[in-house]
């Protein structure tokens, strides 16, 4: 790739110079740090930069770092980036795959903050990027151990999920045998739920996946009424204040997190006379969904880990057995990764009072 010099203008290379106190420090730092105008022009790069983007200062002063390593990520990143940025004038911080000069491709954490002068009007930008292709080959690999393990496991547990129970429905065993049979039955079953809930983990952050277009509302009634089927004793209510309620997001993901909080209610709900009550509402700004039920509420010394892997309330282990503590970590992990904030509300008192369970999604996402 041959890059020219640029022809850079007076007032360009006025910035540049007045840059120069800041250049000795800036340089001393081992991660990539760039310096632009308010367009994006680069002013400054220090040594790291130079070294892990394969381009020279002196090749890389006055133009876009989006022409020289960048543009590798979707459009909407670049212009959730920009209005962050330059209209909010807040600081951006995402990870960001990008190019090197020879064409290798790696990661970087970006931390772009805007510096503004006593007008409040932007001078210019500054931009740390450590790299972090190593972390993000780790996490690869896991996810793609994690997956492989699951689907190798998946198929052998539903063969002998059809056997056990071919032999204790169609066999008749003895109450010793039968005894034996339904625990090797339970067992099997959790260990399904556990391969089902690695392979939902292993999808998030599939950055292959293009998010599509469908109306939230159709997806939430599908899973209300699989829940109904699921759970038919229990009184399942869903709410909702508009028509339609288009999303543009990975809609198998959240299919996953809706799925988990309603099942998570209904599983929890009050023994005699189990309700859950789930809402949709469109607001100003986004859309507001709420799940309650009427069961066990979250003890005090649980609520800070009731996002945590593997983790289940004290309270309700006592109640239910089965349970891979995975769930509510999957909703807190996709919503994480969609840009959606999850929260709850539960009394401390582990008596019968219910938790709601909160999912606001940005109406920019649409």
């Amino acid at each position: 790739m041959t890059v020219r010099s640029p022809l850079l203008s007076n007032e360009l290379l006025s910035r540049i110079k007045a840059l120069e106190p800041l250049k000795v420090g800036l340089d001393a730092l081992q991660d990539h740090v760039v310096v632009t105008d308010e367009n994006g022009n680069i002013l400054y790069m220090n040594k790291a930069a130079e070294g892990l983007t394969g381009f020279p200062e002196r090749e890389a002063l006055g133009k876009n770092p989006g022409d020289l390593w960048g543009g590798q990520m979707t459009k909407e990143f670049y212009e959730k980036m920009w209005e962050r940025i330059k209209v909010e004038k807040q600081p951006f911080v995402g990870e960001v795959q990008n190019k090197r000069k020879d064409g290798t491709l790696y990661w970087q954490e970006l931390h772009i903050s805007p510096i503004l002068d006593e007008a409040n009007g932007i001078k210019f930008f500054i931009a740390i990027e450590p790299n972090i292709s190593d972390r993000k080959e780790k996490e690869k690999f896991k996810e793609e151990f994690i997956s492989i393990l699951a689907h190798q496991l998946k198929n052998p547990l539903a063969t002998m999920k059809w056997a056990l129970d071919f032999l204790l429905h169609e066999e008749q065993p003895k109450q010793k045998d039968r005894y034996i049979l339904e625990n090797l039955y339970r067992q099997n079953d959790a260990l399904l739920d556990l391969v089902g809930d690695l392979m939902v983990l292993a999808k998030v952050g599939d950055i292959n996946k293009a998010p599509i277009t469908f109306d939230l509302q159709k997806e939430i009634e599908m899973i209300v009424a699989d829940e109904k089927k699921r759970h038919t004793h229990v009184n399942l209510q869903f709410r909702k204040n508009a028509q339609e309620f288009p999303l543009k997001a990975n809609r198998s993901l959240v299919g996953q997190v809706f799925q988990n909080v309603l099942d998570n209610a209904a599983e929890y709900a009050d023994v005699s006379d189990p309700r859950v009550a789930v809402v949709l509402a469109k607001g100003k700004n986004s859309y507001h969904f709420s799940c309650e039920n009427n069961g066990f509420s979250i003890p005090a010394q649980d609520q800070a880990r009731i996002f945590s892997k593997f983790f289940r309330a004290s309270n309700v282990i006592q109640v239910k057995e089965k349970g891979t503590g995975l769930g509510l970590f999957i909703v807190k992990t996709i919503c994480d990764y969609l840009g959606w904030k999850v929260s709850f509300q539960s009394p401390p008192a582990a008596s019968s009072n219910g938790t709601i369970f909160f999912v606001e999604i940005p109406l920019s996402q649409i």
